[in-house]
C-alpha cells in the first residue's frame, strides 16, 4: 500500500529521488515493484458481481436465510511525528481511527530506536499518552496555520506540544507531524523490499554509522550502484573507488549535519524508496540509491 502525505504535514518532498523530482533519472534497483493502482477487486465488473450474487441466492431452498457480510472497517491512519522530550530526540506514531480515537500508539528515543507502547485518551484538543513505566504525556494540538478551523484535529494541526512527567521528573515535549500512512507495521517497506522492516532499517542504520565515522569501504558496501548525487552540478558514481575519490563532494558538511539528526526508523516511503533526513538520502532494496546534497546554513558553534 502506498504511503500518502497531506498538505498540512511537515514532510518535504523537495528531496525526492531524481526520478520523482524531475532531474536526471537514476536507475532504480528495487526488488519489488509498486503495487498496482487498481486492485483485482476494484477492476471487477459491478454488474457481473450483482448477477452472480442474485443467481446464487435464487438457488437457495425456500426459507433459507443469509447473514450479512461484515462491513470492512477503514484502516487507521498512522501519524508519524518527530521532536524532543526535554533534551532527548524522539519519534512517535499514533494510529487514529476515522472517529479520531487513537487505536494504537508508541514512541521511541532516537538513541536506541526501541518502541515504547502507549495507551491514549483524547478529549477535544487534549491527548494523554501513558507508558507502562509510569511516564505520561499531556499534549495539545498546535498549528502554524492561523486560518485553521477550531477545534484543531489530527488533520488540521501541525504539532503536538505539552509535557512528559514521571514521578518528580517533568520535561517539555514538542512533536511535529511528519507524514501519514495507513500501512500495517509488517508492511512498512513492502513497496521497497521483501526484507522484514527491522532488517531493512538495520541496513540504513549501518549506512549512517559508517558515513558519520568516515568509513568509506563499509559505506560502499551499503550503496545501490550507481549512486546518483543531486547537487548544484549533479553527478553519478559507479564504483567504490569513485565514491572514495569524491567523498567530500558527496558528504558535504551540510549532508553530514543532516544525517546526524536522521531517524532510521519508520521511514517515509515514496516511489518505491525510503528516505531519511527529509530526503537527504534515499534507499532502495539494495542500499543508498540517491543523495541530495543541497546547500544549507550550518548551525553556529
Amino acid at each position: 500500500m502506498q504511503r500518502i502525505t497531506t498538505g498540512l504535514l511537515a514532510v518535504s518532498l523537495l528531496g525526492l529521488p531524481a526520478a520523482t523530482a524531475g532531474a536526471a533519472t537514476a536507475p532504480l534497483a528495487t526488488s519489488t515493484s509498486a503495487p498496482p493502482s487498481v486492485t483485482p477487486a476494484q477492476a471487477s465488473s459491478p454488474s457481473a458481481t450483482s448477477t452472480s450474487t442474485a443467481a446464487h441466492l435464487a438457488e437457495r431452498p425456500p426459507g433459507t436465510t443469509t447473514s450479512a457480510a461484515p462491513i470492512p472497517q477503514p484502516a487507521p491512519d498512522n501519524y508519524r511525528l518527530s521532536g524532543t522530550l526535554g533534551p532527548y530526540p524522539i519519534g512517535a506514531t499514533l494510529s487514529v481511527r476515522p472517529d479520531q480515537t487513537v487505536a494504537n500508539a508508541h514512541y521511541f528515543y532516537v538513541k536506541n530506536l526501541v518502541d515504547i507502547p502507549l495507551s491514549a485518551q483524547k478529549s477535544g484538543e487534549q491527548i494523554t499518552l501513558s507508558e507502562p513505566g509510569g511516564g505520561r504525556f499531556t499534549l495539545h494540538f498546535e498549528t502554524s496555520d492561523k486560518k485553521a478551523p477550531a477545534p484543531l484535529t489530527f488533520q488540521t494541526s501541525t504539532a503536538l506540544a505539552g509535557t512528559w512527567t514521571n514521578g518528580s521528573k517533568t520535561y517539555p515535549v514538542k512533536l511535529n507531524f511528519e507524514s501519514i500512512d495507513n500501512v500495517t507495521p509488517n508492511a512498512l517497506y513492502e513497496d521497497v523490499t521483501d526484507a522484514p522492516p527491522a532488517v531493512f532499517e538495520a541496513v540504513v542504520q549501518r549506512f549512517l554509522r559508517n558515513v558519520l565515522s568516515g568509513n568509506k569501504a563499509e559505506t560502499a558496501k551499503l550503496i545501490s550502484w550507481p549512486l546518483r548525487v543531486n547537487a548544484e552540478h549533479s553527478f553519478t558514481l559507479k564504483t567504490p573507488a569513485a565514491l572514495s575519490a569524491s567523498w567530500s563532494r558527496v558528504f558535504t558538511p551540510c549532508v553530514l549535519n543532516r544525517l546526524r539528526d536522521a531517524i532510521p526508523h519508520e521511514m517515509f516511503v515514496h516511489n518505491g524508496q525510503a528516505m531519511v533526513a527529509n530526503g537527504t538520502v534515499w534507499f532502495d532494496a539494495h542500499g543508498a540509491s540517491a543523495i541530495n546534497s543541497n546547500p544549507c546554513q550550518l548551525p553556529k558553534k
